[in-house]
């Protein structure tokens, strides 16, 4: 009798080992300046504490700027192998595997126009929430 209530104890445990397995990483760094169009500004390296074996599977973030974003920007988030495309300053995505967990990761910012930027794009802060598994 004792066997069996071990095995069935040790049987409820491996779900919540697997459910263990999953969580989600939050951090920001500091922005810059960019004032001359078709410049690519590159953010300070989100250094991450993600499992080596983890897969991202949403990412969220918010990006202040200092003034309205130019016309033509540009926002990818990047990691230590891929980029993906962000399409406004704050939102949710699923990633799949269009992304991969190797950080660090970044975000970079370029204006597609020519020219002096009035007023300059200024990145306040740029913050990044991972959910992995």
């Amino acid at each position: 009798m004792k066997i069996r209530a071990l095995i069935t104890g040790l049987t409820l445990l491996f779900p919540l080992a697997a459910a263990a397995a999953s969580g989600s990483w939050s951090g920001d760094s500091a922005g810059g300046k960019v004032s001359v169009g078709n410049q690519t500004l590159t953010s300070r390296p989100l250094n991450t504490t993600l499992p080596p074996a983890a897969t991202l599977s949403r990412i969220s973030w918010g990006i202040s700027l200092l003034s309205a974003p130019p016309p033509g920007l540009q926002i990818k988030l990047c990691s230590q192998e891929k980029c993906i495309r962000l399409d406004s300053l704050s939102g949710q995505k699923s990633v799949g595997s269009s992304l991969t967990a190797r950080g660090p990761f970044y975000f970079v910012y370029t204006v597609e126009s020519q020219g002096q930027l009035l007023p300059p794009l200024n990145v306040v802060k740029n913050q990044l929430t991972i959910n992995y598994y």
